[in-house]
């Protein structure tokens, strides 16, 4: 069968976050003129400044001292079949246990080696732009209190071979595990579990994963062919079946 005519059945859900300045992340983005019309150039043209790991993007194994840098991953690892996963019932700075995984396993069937599993906690409602509306400390909301994988959930992803893990928190750590890693001068535990223990590398930052069922969906998450890149951002999409 023809992949246009296997494609009719899928409708196309964008989980990423646009880049653009304000946005609630460690690390600023600038978005700068280089040329512009306006000014009388013929073109419009942009500088772009971004860190790598802003926004909607991924984590190499190296982003912790992983074997493997963004070049030297093979494409399939950023393209599957996804499960999602949903823990919004998680209090904040909340982590998952493996018996819950488990248990959505003994509900939604065991999850599959080659699996991408997104973690869904409604984290993206609270996504909002600095600078916009009026002035509150709503931007901050991102960045605090988020839930994330305990270690042990960590580690029995990586028992189950998944292919890469997915959030749509700032990181896939707990904000606990984070602050206490920050403040320790250390990495957060499961960063070190599934990038450099599992080499199953991680997904963060995404949106919309409440338009995704438990399965069926097939997520593609490219990013930017940087050499020693440690993490880049990504334009991560999934192909969901109509209804």
């Amino acid at each position: 069968m023809e992949l246009k005519n296997v494609l009719r059945n899928y409708t196309v859900v964008d989980l990423t976050h646009a880049l653009e300045e304000g946005t609630p992340c460690y690390l600023p983005y600038h978005h700068m003129t280089w040329m512009s019309r306006e000014k009388g150039d013929g073109y419009n043209a942009y500088v772009i400044q971004v860190a790598e790991h802003h926004g909607t993007h991924v984590d190499a194994p190296s982003h912790v001292g992983g074997a493997k840098w963004l070049d030297d991953m093979d494409l399939d690892v950023w393209h599957g079949p996804c499960r999602v996963l949903n823990f919004e019932s998680k209090r904040l700075g909340e982590e998952v246990s493996s018996s819950e995984i488990k248990r959505w396993e003994k509900i939604h069937g065991s999850l599959r080696p080659g699996d991408i599993v997104l973690l869904r906690y409604g984290w993206d409602r609270r996504w909002t732009i600095k600078g916009r509306g009026r002035v509150t400390q709503e931007p901050l909301r991102f960045m605090r209190g988020f839930p994330g994988l305990s270690v042990g959930a960590a580690a029995h992803l990586g028992k189950r071979r998944v292919k890469m893990v997915g959030t749509d928190t700032p990181t896939v750590d707990s904000v606990t595990a984070f602050l206490d890693a920050q403040n320790l001068g250390k990495v957060e535990p499961a960063h070190i579990k599934l990038l450099r223990e599992c080499n199953i590398p991680i997904l963060e930052g995404l949106k919309n994963l409440d338009r995704l069922p438990v399965d069926g969906a097939y997520l593609f998450a490219f990013p930017l062919n940087i050499r020693h890149g440690s993490g880049s951002p990504v334009r991560a999409v999934a192909f969901a079946p109509k209804r």
